[in-house]
């Protein structure tokens, strides 16, 4: 029962969203929200403490039949693999609320839709069912699509639109391979349908093109990445940190736990061309992110070439390989998250993400620059954060599977060194360029609150992969055993 209630804790809080009175000040909306966000992290932590040994198969279940001649049920349940990404979205849930200190108007509704897409996100990591994961993937399309469209910048409306079309086509290609793959296994239980679910080699290659590309296109990879970069540009801080650190991962944790573990022989011959497409997406992104005028471009990049690691790892699949991936997963969302709010607060105080108007940050504001630097040394897979330990792994795993990727992927290690370590220089270090940021303040409590625990984590996990690494182990285990990997 505790992964239903955690699951729909947040439609409660959608509801008292709207029920508040209009004349509600302010400050009280965002300390209620921020209380009704605290609530599934509280569980998902009760969870993690409690469980965290024993996720290798499905647990705290819940198993409704839906439609009886169709075999479709309510089955959720909580295992290694989705459990670090049910864990961060109640954490970056919560962060998102304390960081939406830029949205002033209509709040209430703000809250609401964003209360609305966790109950899909945390539901995606929980559902054990091909219908169920279909139904709270589309459950995240339109708050999101309301969020950038109604509280993003000048550009919000064609950003929004853009990011509807892709994602809605996605999930659609992918609907219709669930559709297929059920009907023809006669289930749409995970369970019933690991391994294949029965059927042949072709048909499994079939059903599994489909919802592969669907999953790519969520991801993005590229060259599927066309709304990404004007969805991030347009959006409030506080959808950042849900957009880049929760959104590209219900494609990444559907490859990871549907499409490879459901149809192993069906997405065998593609994994050499996820292969190829995570080196596109990992070069890519580092070249293109050198050459953005934008810090706030900058980093969406950067994350455009970290989820290339996780498609590395996954394509791999072997024990170390699909290990790294689920964990890049986490350790992608804290760092994003992190960059994207500190970014906020860079433009809220200087009226600018201009890379070159930039610089000097750090004799002004210390800590966000600090904190700042630590998200961007993360990113950059430096030793005692935690994106070393996951891309080390998905390197590793990726280099036994498809040496010659792997070592292209090296590349984009170097070249996002290189390029991080210049903006940092441009804009933390050195002289300050503008007068008026003499005057300027470091990041208040509130806005440390948002981004201290995500450099924490950083750090803690950077020298304790362990701790995560404990959950999922027993669960990679189990698939790779199922789909004969090593």
């Amino acid at each position: 029962m505790i992964t239903t209630v955690t699951i729909f804790i947040p439609l409660l809080g959608a509801l008292l969203m709207m029920l508040l009175p209009k004349e509600f000040e302010e400050r009280r909306v965002r300390a209620i929200a921020a209380a009704v966000a605290a609530v599934p992290l509280a569980l998902a932590l009760y969870v993690y403490f409690v469980y965290r040994h024993d996720l290798g198969a499905p647990a705290l279940t819940q198993n409704v039949t839906w439609v009886s001649s169709l075999n479709i049920g309510y089955r959720v349940g909580l295992d290694g693999i989705g459990f670090g990404m049910f864990l961060l979205t109640a954490l970056l849930t919560l962060i998102a609320v304390v960081a939406a200190w830029d949205v002033r108007r209509n709040l209430r509704q703000y809250f609401a839709l964003l209360f609305v897409a966790e109950v899909g996100m945390l539901g995606v990591f929980a559902a054990q069912d091909l219908v169920l994961f279909y139904v709270f993937f589309e459950l995240t399309l339109l708050p999101m699509y309301l969020l950038v469209g109604a509280w993003g910048d000048e550009n919000r409306r064609a950003a929004a639109i853009k990011f509807f079309l892709y994602t809605f086509l996605g999930s659609t290609i992918m609907l219709a391979g669930f559709l297929a793959f059920g009907i023809l296994a006669g289930s749409f239980s995970f369970s019933t349908l690991e391994g294949g679910g029965g059927l042949s080699r072709a048909a499994q290659v079939a059903v599994a093109a489909p919802i592969v590309l669907g999953l790519l296109i969520k991801v993005p990879a590229v060259p599927l990445h066309g709304w990404l970069l004007d969805v991030y540009l347009s959006s409030p801080t506080s959808t950042n940190v849900v957009l880049s650190g929760i959104l590209p991962k219900l494609g990444t944790y559907g490859l990871l736990r549907v499409a490879i573990p459901l149809l192993p022989q069906g997405v065998h011959p593609f994994l050499p061309y996820i292969a190829i497409l995570a080196v596109v997406n990992i070069l890519y992104g580092a070249f293109v992110g050198f050459m953005q005028p934008d810090l706030k471009a900058l980093v969406s990049y950067s994350s455009l070439a970290t989820l290339g690691f996780i498609l590395l790892g996954a394509s791999a699949v072997n024990t170390v390989g699909y290990n790294g991936a689920v964990l890049q997963q986490f350790t992608h969302g804290l760092y994003s998250a992190l960059l994207f709010v500190v970014v906020g607060i860079f433009q809220a105080r200087t009226g600018t993400r201009e890379i070159s108007q930039l610089g000097g940050l750090v004799g002004r504001m210390p800590w966000a620059a600090s904190l700042f630097a630590i998200g961007s040394l993360a990113a950059m897979g430096l030793p005692g954060l935690a994106v070393f330990s996951s891309e080390f792994m998905t390197l590793l795993g990726g280099y036994d599977a498809h040496p010659v990727q792997a070592v292209l992927a090296a590349l984009g290690i170097v070249t996002g060194a290189f390029y991080f370590l210049y903006m940092l220089a441009r804009v933390i270090f050195g002289p300050i360029k503008n007068p008026a940021y003499e005057a300027i303040q470091d990041a208040t409590p509130l806005e440390m609150t948002a981004i201290f625990p995500l450099a924490a984590l950083l750090v803690l996990i950077g020298f304790f992969p362990g701790l995560l690494v404990v959950v999922q182990h027993h669960a990679v285990q189990s698939v790779l055993t199922v789909i004969g990997g090593g």
